[in-house]
């Protein structure tokens, strides 16, 4: 059966993926989106809560990722948003930030954040947690973990599977 070039690329249109990017830095989010852009993926940025919502509500989505420290409402609060909402509660949640300390970790895995990354962060690595959580291919395994050991990425690389707590890898 041949399918002509018009009706592959609907279809193809039809499951590109969508990542939602929340980030207050307008530089950063720019690389954010441009990194994730790069991967065949559609991108919405949002520079703050609200924008995140309206995201939300408006499209099927893949995966977030949120800084935690966002100006008007943390992203832990977008985290709690999310993981209310049964639509929405197997979205995989990268969270960001510039303090990594256990309380940090903790709280994020609480609020419902997959995976941790401490900021500043190399974009190559950025587009690495992005792949290894919309693989999903590992089940309850680490993914993330699993690809900071491969790569020998320090701590801050480390994540879980969907509510199992965040924790930091040794670069063994």
């Amino acid at each position: 059966m041949l399918i002509d070039l018009a009706s592959r690329q609907r279809v193809d249109a039809l499951e590109r993926r969508v990542v939602i990017i929340v980030e207050d830095d307008p530089r950063l989010l720019q690389a954010m989106s441009d990194s994730v852009a790069g991967m065949n993926l559609d991108v919405f940025p949002a520079k703050h809560y609200d924008a995140a919502i309206r995201h939300l509500e408006g499209r099927r989505t893949h995966l977030v990722c949120v800084d935690i420290g966002l100006p008007d409402r943390s992203g832990y609060e977008l985290c709690e948003y999310m993981r209310s909402r049964s639509v929405f509660g197997r979205v995989p949640i990268l969270a960001t930030g510039e303090y990594g300390t256990s309380h940090d970790l903790a709280q994020a895995e609480y609020a419902g954040a997959n995976g941790f990354l401490l900021k500043p962060f190399a974009i190559r690595k950025f587009t690495l947690c992005i792949q290894s959580m919309l693989d999903g291919r590992r089940g309850r395994t680490s993914p993330m973990r699993d690809l900071a050991l491969a790569h020998r990425f320090p701590a801050d690389f480390a994540a879980s599977a969907p509510r199992e707590a965040a924790m930091p890898v040794s670069a063994a």
